[in-house]
């Protein structure tokens, strides 16, 4: 199969049909809308990503005009077919000697089967995630790519003596929506410009896929050496998939098919790559120790919102000694310069991981209404006004749950403050992400004070319903009237000019 001329692109018309599968060329040259279409969210994502690295490569954009061009109109058959013709054999999955996103000659003692390659499918946590049984049976060859994309490049290594990709094991993506699936892909190809300056160099002249030109066991790699061909279709690991079955029903996207797979050779295989390349669809962090900068990819580590990560998402900062800064993914900053007066729809996508173990799967869409570029400064405010809000229930039921040693106050002995955090980042989401979506940025002080409010009540409320079952218990009487006047004086301090702190 091969990714630039066959049929492996699931997918669904947006104003209704049924799902089918179509080429590279009919999705950017066909004015039909469409939208992916597979069982899983994580998988469309991939699928999502595979697609923008695929024409980031071989229909290259040099300046906005052009861009705008192609955003506005599907591409001409013979624009196209000219491009993909310097191309042959490069992204074939069965190729005889350099298959896609495979190392020829693995050994292994016995097949994995293709569970494996579907991240999260199997292992102790499965159970946290609604699977379709046999989704990995025998997967198309169009569902095998993106399987083999994702975990090459989304997803921890298959455990000990394998690695994550150049990314780490469980980094945020970060895309920008459009109207359908072309657009979106469209409007995460970056611009020549743009090229150069995420990479800060012109793009080298040699560069290969690692397919072509395969990593060396224990070899140690420049980031810097490595260019936006191999970066982007980095393979960490070796996997070669085992010969095709017999046709029939994908157990992933559930289309026919001519040729499935049903299994892959795997080894560990070492090496080292020293310093981060800087992946266009990740946000990075930023930090100065002992003198020195650090960064790494933005990660989900626990389960709160994706609205708390905004700052780090869309807002440049950079580090000081003991302040984290934060650099946004090069995909969106473009956005910020070609998207302005627009509304912005941001896709965060990614894992939860423990080790190489899958907690949970995370995609959100994040919307900003227009005029978010010239207002970054107020997003933040937003984001940092809803985790002040929850600071100050956390504190007030921490002190209602372990008291205060030095006055002689018991606590309640019960963890309150994290079962009400999470009650206040699920009632969260109902109100700052609309507010981020609808938001006059021009005229936004009555928006700010009603947010204030709203969130002043939803702590209130929180903190009522997590001391309920306590009131009546003589000994934490004392306990309680501290922490509500706790829960008043961190609320008050969140008013501007100090507010009132609403205690008698």
């Amino acid at each position: 199969m091969d990714l630039l001329n066959d049929k492996w692109i699931p997918v669904r018309p947006l104003h209704g049909g049924s799902p089918q599968i179509i080429t590279l060329q009919t999705l950017l040259c066909d004015s039909q809308s469409w939208g992916l279409c597979l069982p899983r969210d994580d998988m469309e994502l991939a699928a999502l990503q595979l697609l923008i690295c695929l024409v980031q490569v071989i229909l290259p954009v040099q300046d906005y005009p052009v861009l705008r061009q192609r955003l506005s109109n599907p591409l001409s058959d013979s624009l196209f077919t000219d491009a993909v013709s310097g191309w042959n054999e490069v992204f074939q999955l069965n190729h005889p000697d350099a298959p896609f996103m495979q190392t020829k000659g693995v050994a292994a003692k016995e097949a994995t089967g293709m569970d494996k390659l579907l991240v999260g499918l199997t292992g102790a946590t499965n159970c946290a995630f609604v699977n379709e049984p046999g989704q990995g049976n025998a997967l198309c060859g169009g569902c095998t790519a993106i399987a083999l994309f994702n975990q090459a490049n989304n997803a921890p290594g298959f455990g000990g003596g394998f690695k994550s990709g150049l990314r780490g094991g469980s980094p945020v993506t970060t895309l920008v929506q459009g109207n359908d699936l072309r657009t979106t892909v469209w409007l995460n190809v970056l611009t020549t410009q743009h090229l150069e300056i995420f990479l800060d160099s012109e793009l080298p002249q040699n560069d290969s896929f690692v397919w072509q030109d395969p990593i060396k066991s224990g070899e140690k790699i420049p980031a810097a050496s490595i260019g936006l061909f191999r970066g982007l279709f980095w393979q960490p690991a070796h996997i070669e998939l085992c010969p095709t079955i017999a046709g029939g029903i994908c157990s992933g996207c559930g289309q026919n098919a001519e040729q499935r797979y049903d299994g892959f050779l795997k080894e560990k295989f070492s090496f080292n790559v020293e310093e981060i390349w800087p992946h266009p669809h990740s946000p990075r962090l930023l930090q100065t120790r002992k003198g020195q900068p650090e960064e790494k990819f933005l990660s989900f580590t626990t389960s709160i919102p994706s609205w708390t990560q905004v700052s780090r998402i869309l807002v440049e900062k950079a580090a000081a000694k003991n302040v984290e800064g934060h650099r946004v993914a090069a995909v969106v900053k473009q956005a910020q310069e070609l998207l302005r007066g627009q509304r912005l729809q941001l896709i965060i996508g990614g894992y939860r991981t423990n080790q190489a173990s899958i907690l949970e799967r995370r995609h959100d869409v994040l919307v900003f209404n227009q005029g978010w570029q010239q207002f970054l400064d107020l997003v933040n405010e937003i984001v940092e006004t809803g985790l002040n809000y929850k600071t100050a229930l956390r504190k007030a039921l921490y002190t209602f749950s372990v008291g205060v040693n030095t006055s002689g106050i018991k606590g309640a002995g019960v963890a309150v403050h994290e079962s009400a955090e999470r009650h206040y980042y699920r009632q969260s989401e109902l109100i700052i992400p609309d507010l981020l979506a609808s938001l006059d940025y021009e005229n936004a002080d009555n928006a700010l004070e009603h947010l204030r409010r709203n969130l002043h009540q939803v702590c209130e409320r929180l903190f009522e319903d997590a001391t309920a079952p306590y009131i009546h218990h003589p000994k934490l009487a004392l306990t309680l009237a501290v922490a509500r006047r706790s829960l008043y004086k961190h609320l008050g301090a969140l008013q501007p000019e100090g507010g009132n702190n609403n205690v008698d």
